[in-house]
C-alpha cells in the first residue's frame, strides 16, 4: 500500500516541481534579477538539472532569463499569480489522466479497472486543488 501511495504522489508532484518551487521562493525573497550561481548555491541541486528546470519555466512564461555578466533569472509572471498547477503542469509527463497507476498497459482489465477509475477521480480533484492554490500562500 505504501508503494502504491508513493506512485500516486509521484504522478502528481515531481522532483522538478519541488526544486522549481524552492527556486521561485528564493528569487521572490531576494527580489529582482538573481544570478544563476546564487540560486544553485541556495537550492543545492545538480546544475544540469536546475538548468533544465529554469529553461522550462522560462519557456512556459514563469521566468525571464538574461545571459551575461549581469544576467540571471527574474519573474515574467507575477509571483502572486503563479499557482501550483502552473508549476506542476510544466513537469507533468502524463499524456492522459487516469492511466494505470502501475504503468501497465498489458493488463486484461485495463478498460474496466475500478482502481484506475478511482485514481482518475483523485487525480482530477488534486489538480483542481493545485489550480486553486497560489504559491504565494505557501511562501513563509
Amino acid at each position: 500500500m505504501i508503494l502504491f501511495l508513493y506512485h500516486l504522489i509521484m504522478r502528481i508532484i515531481k522532483k522538478e516541481t519541488d526544486y522549481a518551487l524552492r527556486a521561485l521562493f528564493f528569487i521572490n525573497e531576494k527580489g529582482g534579477k538573481i544570478p544563476v550561481s546564487e540560486i544553485y548555491s541556495q537550492i543545492k541541486a545538480p546544475k544540469p538539472f536546475l538548468r533544465k528546470i529554469f529553461r522550462m519555466m522560462a519557456s512556459f512564461g514563469i521566468l525571464i532569463s538574461q545571459k551575461g555578466k549581469n544576467g540571471g533569472f527574474e519573474f515574467k509572471k507575477p509571483f502572486e499569480e503563479i499557482t501550483l498547477a502552473d508549476i506542476n503542469d510544466i513537469f507533468d509527463e502524463r499524456t492522459t489522466p487516469g492511466g494505470c497507476p502501475f504503468k501497465s498497459k498489458i493488463c486484461a482489465n485495463y478498460k474496466t479497472c475500478v482502481l484506475k477509475g478511482k485514481i482518475s477521480e483523485i487525480e482530477e480533484e488534486t489538480h483542481k486543488r493545485l489550480r486553486n492554490t497560489y504559491i504565494k500562500d505557501l511562501w513563509r
